[in-house]
């Protein structure tokens, strides 16, 4: 039987400056991502203006090429504003000059810099169809630090002023291990391959980490790390 390939449907904003024109290296940057998208069975509808949010519906990704936005050095709210109701993913972004983690924290779902390789771009557009998010592990940890900061996480009732080691959860040498790679933003899969074992007994260590250390998530699970620092 021969194999159906399934066709992305992608919008791709060239949001070009009306009064700068767009480098020669950038506008091979440009076409560059545009083949790249094609090479992965991604249809773009290329466009210089932006549609109404509801207009953007009928694509899955939407592509914002960002190679004009250093003028400026941010993000127009605009775009930011559609990342509450779509996968917006940024592309051409200048390393340092435009704020990443202010677009990851406002739930843009991937950011392509000006400098990535070929292979680090297709590497990138296969985990946004397998339907996860592509930034930096440096900008991960830093917006999750920021969140952790604003946020209420219950707290295990356990007084540090005793000398009783009963009130720490029992954690194994590598349950502590995993527990410093996702707290420097590790994902399973990666952990797992790290460790050289599989991702579903990282899946189980990570289980039992949550049920010892009171966790419902990885959030509170850093949270619980940050305030008891038990992990040596």
């Amino acid at each position: 039987m021969k194999e159906v390939t399934t066709i992305i449907k992608a919008y791709v904003h060239k949001a070009l400056s009306n009064t700068v024109a767009l480098s020669s290296n950038a506008q091979h940057k440009s076409n560059q991502f545009l083949n790249l998208l094609t090479t992965c069975n991604i249809s773009a509808n290329v466009s210089t203006s932006l549609p109404s949010s509801d207009a953007l519906c009928e694509y899955q990704l939407i592509f914002i090429d960002c190679a004009n936005f250093d003028e400026t050095k941010k993000i127009p709210n605009s775009i930011l504003q559609l990342a509450s109701a779509h996968k917006i993913v940024l592309f051409n972004f200048q390393e340092g000059v435009l704020p990443e983690k202010s677009a990851l924290l406002a739930g843009v779902f991937g950011i392509f810099y000006a400098k990535d390789r070929a292979d680090i771009i297709l590497k990138g557009i296969g985990k946004l169809i397998a339907n996860e998010r592509w930034f930096k592990r440096e900008t991960m940890t830093d917006a999750l630090a920021e969140l952790l900061t604003n946020i209420d996480v219950p707290k295990p009732n356990i007084n540090l002023g005793n000398n009783d080691k009963s009130v720490f959860p029992s954690l194994t040498k590598r349950e502590k291990t995993i527990i410093k790679l996702v707290s420097s933003g590790a994902q399973n899969k990666e952990i797992a391959n790290h460790l050289h074992i599989s991702p579903n007994t990282v899946k189980t260590h990570i289980y039992s980490i949550f049920r010892k250390t009171s966790s419902r998530n990885r959030v509170e699970l850093l949270s619980w790390t940050k305030q008891f620092q038990q992990v040596n």
